[in-house]
């Protein structure tokens, strides 16, 4: 094995092939919104259940308010910039360069990538860019494709998602997170050369929903989640958990799924 499949192994489970990823990235364009108002506590909760594969988190978090109970997989996000209260929250740059990330311990990094928008040109530069330094040290680079306000209307269209995915892996992800969608999500995956994980959020109406969301990705090929406010703004975050990782990791039906989440929830687990 090189270094790139070492890492790889800390991210995705061997025995499944699969990833459940908690993403508390948010707090970087969003502040500290519900569910990671104390991001030490979030963190605790939710890694004591031994449950958690790997967190995508800022270099920030990462030195300052990251205290895991086990030893998960890390993807450091090193893009961003900007924020709500700024012009256009789609203007991200490279903020950490690799040799911090590899520094901090990290086993893989992010860079989003805004298709779509204004600033597609230089995130896809940026995503490019962020490729061929991750290439050089055999470090897995996260895609991560964002559309940005005016696009909103195409999270849902499969055409334009699978342009998307295939276009980060053609500059140079090992992995994509990209959206979910209902209809013909398997061709999203069929079109795209590197495992595909599905962004956790817009935030589901119940969690009923969020594992119905889980549970079509990975019929449709997904090889995991990077799941965020959906479980950290869950009412019952860990019991939530075990349903979603009980779908990724133990094939669990939607039925079990659902039945494993009414029955943490009741026990307050």
């Amino acid at each position: 094995m090189d270094g790139l499949q070492i890492r790889l192994k800390r991210i995705f489970r061997k025995n499944t092939g699969r990833t459940l990823v908690v993403a508390i990235d948010h707090g970087m364009a969003l502040g500290p919104m519900a569910g990671i108002r104390n991001i030490r506590e979030t963190v605790e909760r939710l890694d004591s259940t031994g449950l958690v594969d790997a967190w995508l988190l800022t270099k920030g978090i990462l030195r300052y308010g990251f205290e895991p109970a086990g030893t998960p997989g890390i993807i450091l996000r090193i893009s961003g910039g900007a924020t709500i209260a700024g012009p256009e929250l789609t203007r991200e740059g490279l903020t950490a360069t690799l040799e911090e990330a590899l520094a901090a311990g990290a086993d893989a990094v992010a860079v989003s990538a805004f298709i779509g928008s204004p600033y597609e040109h230089e995130t896809l530069v940026n995503l490019a860019a962020a490729a061929g330094r991750c290439r050089r040290w055999n470090v897995p680079l996260l895609g991560v494709v964002g559309l940005g306000k005016t696009n909103e209307d195409k999270k849902k269209d499969p055409k334009f998602i699978a342009l998307a995915t295939r276009v980060a892996a053609e500059h140079g992800a090992d992995l994509v997170k990209t959206y979910y969608t209902e209809e013909n999500f398997d061709q999203v995956v069929a079109g795209c050369p590197v495992p595909v994980l599905i962004a956790g959020g817009p935030k589901c109406d119940t969690d009923g929903d969020t594992l119905k969301m889980v549970y079509g990705a990975v019929q449709g090929g997904a090889r995991g989640i990077v799941m965020g406010r959906n479980v950290w703004q869950s009412p019952h975050p860990r019991a939530l958990l075990a349903a979603v990782h009980g779908i990724i990791h133990r094939g669990l039906s939607l039925r079990e799924a659902c039945e494993l989440l009414e029955e943490k929830a009741r026990k307050n687990e």
